[in-house]
């Protein structure tokens, strides 16, 4: 079931002096076809409100608080359908919209995982592989693997085990042979599962520290990561594993910012066939990205249009110093921003401009897709705000407005310039399924199977995310 936060009301003839009002906490709602989920909305409101069902499918309640409003759906053994619940205070009316989606085989099959902390596709979508926290006794947390195959979603699940044992972080990589990667804060490094059950810890470069995977090629012949400590002096290594086999890859002669290496790189995604890698930076947090062609050559993704402008600034002393500012593609910790064939890679094009009476750097983002084949990047300077998610072969990216992480996303055709349709509208035309809101993070070569998530904000507002998937329907 997925929901959309948001604020409703409509106001009519109120007594003067008197304020008629609705607040919802969430306004649109969207159910399985299988009818076993509810969702409670809060409802904030002045005079007292009543509700009413527009469908007879729809049953709406009032919940053991007096604030709050249970939805919940029949069954849906037909189509894709859609209600509404009316309330209404005095003057004011709300309105909450509900879908639901089809009977599975009618339509695309979508899986809200809200029961997993962390969660990676495969490279084909043949795999989801991610990881659920528990915990046993007064305050010991515990750790789950979960492998789901998505051609019949049935679930295997490793542990629980102890924290003292392995603690599981985040769900790195999902190979298409049914192998799981997760990052491992107790020991360092990562940790593998095989589909027997079998984990181990893989394998490193002698003089450097654990690896951590990042990216897989279709085969699982390939993987791509970075070491947590190096030989040569900096904190983080990129490396590329060839059939078990580790090998450091080559850095740009300069930082992002044209100064001296010492954080490094994390080499973060890869084509399907293994050969073009990207990578992110981690000099003062600049998250300048680069790329390896087929030979291992290493260049920073978006080079036709990096820009580097030295200026003087003061430190924190009050002392001018020499500061380079960098108009430059650069990404965070995203591992498919790359499309299958290794075409097209997915980045964000920062420009940074110097206020001299602040002495502040105000950088701009805006959507860039560059082309490994040309070199030549693409950017989208009409979309002020937004980063580019990922990219299809045949040139459909996504790109989603960022403020506190991104909480939806645009389909966007690269030749034409032109956006396809929200997340939304193009998932309806294109699977049949009607979802009110997410961010598409990765689309498999067939596009046929899709990852991403729902973004929710909780206490103090810090992002929460909720992964999904969708599939071919089952047989």
């Amino acid at each position: 079931m997925l929901s959309l936060a948001a604020f409703l009301a409509g106001c009519g003839t109120e007594p003067a002096g008197e304020k008629h009002y609705i607040k919802l906490s969430d306004a649109v709602c969207t159910f399985l076809s299988d009818g076993t989920d509810s969702k409670t909305v809060t409802v904030r409101s002045n005079p007292e409100w009543s509700f009413a069902s527009s469908a007879s499918w729809l049953k709406v309640s009032e919940g053991e608080n007096a604030r709050t409003l249970v939805v919940s759906a029949e069954p849906n053994t037909e189509g894709e359908r859609s209600a509404e619940v009316t309330l209404t205070a005095g003057a004011a009316m709300a309105t909450i919209v509900v879908y639901q989606l089809g009977a599975d085989g009618m339509n695309a099959r979508y899986r809200l995982l809200d029961d997993l902390n962390h969660a990676v596709m495969s490279p084909s979508g043949r795999y989801v592989g991610g990881l659920r926290v528990g915990v046993e006794g007064d305050n010991d947390y515990v750790y789950t693997a979960v492998v789901i195959d998505l051609e019949s979603d049935e679930r295997v699940e490793f542990g629980p085990y102890p924290e003292t044992l392995i603690g599981m972080y985040e769900a790195e990589v999902m190979t298409d042979q049914g192998v799981l990667y997760i990052t491992d804060n107790t020991n360092g490094g990562c940790v593998a599962f095989e589909p027997d059950g079998t984990y181990y810890v893989p394998g490193s470069l002698s003089g450097y520290g654990p690896v951590v995977m990042q990216g897989v090629s279709t085969d699982g012949s390939v993987l791509t990561g970075y070491t947590e400590g190096t030989p040569y002096g900096c904190m983080y290594a990129p490396v590329k594993i060839v059939n078990g086999e580790v090998f450091p890859l080559e850095l740009p002669e300069k930082s992002f910012r044209n100064e001296e290496w010492w954080a490094g790189v994390m080499a973060r995604g890869v084509s399907a066939d293994g050969t073009v890698m990207y990578g992110t930076s981690w000099e003062n947090y600049d998250y300048g990205m680069l790329w390896w062609d087929e030979t291992g050559t290493p260049d920073w993704v978006g080079s036709d249009v990096r820009k580097v402008t030295p200026i003087k600034r003061e430190d924190p002393l009050g002392n001018l110093v020499d500061y380079n500012l960098v108009d430059g593609v650069i990404c965070w910790a995203n591992q498919t921003q790359i499309s299958p064939d290794g075409k097209w890679i997915a980045g964000t094009f920062r420009t940074e401009e110097y206020n001299a009476e602040s002495n502040e750097v105000y950088q701009t983002n805006y959507p860039a897709f560059f082309n490994t084949e040309t070199r030549t990047t693409t950017v989208f300077d009409e979309y002020a705000g937004y980063v580019a998610l990922c990219v299809t072969d045949s040139g459909l990216g996504v790109i989603g407005a960022q403020s506190v992480g991104v909480s939806g996303c645009s389909v966007i055709d690269l030749a034409s310039r032109t956006v396809v349709g929200t997340m939304t509208e193009w998932m309806e035309r294109t699977y049949g399924l009607l979802l009110s809101d997410g961010v598409i993070t990765s689309i498999s070569p067939d596009m046929e199977h899709l990852f991403g998530y729902k973004l929710y904000m909780g206490n103090g507002g810090t992002p929460t995310s909720v992964w999904w998937y969708v599939a071919p329907p089952l047989d």
